[in-house]
């Protein structure tokens, strides 16, 4: 696997925490059924999508 990937998957996965942190966050301001924390969690699992799909690809 080449440095530039692992960098990169390393990133995202930063991201992710981040996102997650957010949507915690924001669920707790304004509830967890606020369209706010909705957003929240769907970018999170949009972006957890996406980092499994490099993941395969990786490995494939």
């Amino acid at each position: 696997m080449e440095t530039a990937t692992i960098l990169i998957l390393k990133e995202i996965k930063e991201y992710i925490e981040f996102l997650r942190n957010h949507m915690i966050s924001t669920g707790a301001e304004f509830g967890f059924h606020h369209e706010r924390t909705i957003k929240a969690s769907q970018e999170l699992d949009y972006v957890i999508y996406k980092y499994q799909v490099i993941q395969r690809r990786i490995l494939a």
